[in-house]
């Protein structure tokens, strides 16, 4: 979730034909009943694969699964994360899979990606919804020139 932004039912959604770990490429049904490409990395491609062989997941069969090897549910998913979090030590903020859509975002934004193309990625329909993130990545921009402005550094000041 965190490599492609995609939301919680549309990862639960997937099937294995729906992914093409080659490609890196995913066909995911969103809001709206409208398919789109989402597109993960080489990391997360490898992963996959070993994923996949290790559950034996092939053809039409939901492709995360659960302990009882039925599709995941947006409950179960949310569930699955909040554990995860816990696991890890995550107190800052709430894990879930709305924070993982959220902080691929965020951190597209910050590594120099285009607002544009996140909008196409997140399946937005215009750039109101796409905004939002926008606006917490400028915060990113106000801190760094207050850390690192020419003229504060000049007189000595940090």
């Amino acid at each position: 979730m965190l490599d492609t932004g995609i939301l919680a039912s549309e990862l639960c959604g997937l099937r294995f034909n729906d992914v093409d770990i080659v490609s890196r490429k995913a066909i995911v049904l969103g809001k709206g009943n409208k398919h789109r490409s989402v597109y993960f990395g080489r990391e997360t491609g490898r992963l996959l694969w070993q994923y996949v062989r290790e559950e034996g997941i092939e053809g039409t069969e939901p492709l995360f699964l659960s302990t009882k090897r039925n599709a995941f549910t947006r409950r179960g998913l949310l569930q699955l994360i909040e554990r995860l979090g816990d696991a890890a030590g995550v107190e800052a903020t709430r894990c879930s899979p709305h924070t993982l859509r959220h902080a691929f975002a965020v951190m597209l934004l910050r590594g120099g990606g285009s607002v544009f193309t996140l909008k196409e990625m997140l399946g937005h329909t215009d750039l109101a919804m796409t905004s939002r993130y926008v606006s917490l990545a400028q915060a990113d921009v106000q801190n760094q020139h207050r850390q690192f402005s020419p003229v504060e550094r000049l007189r000595g000041r940090k």
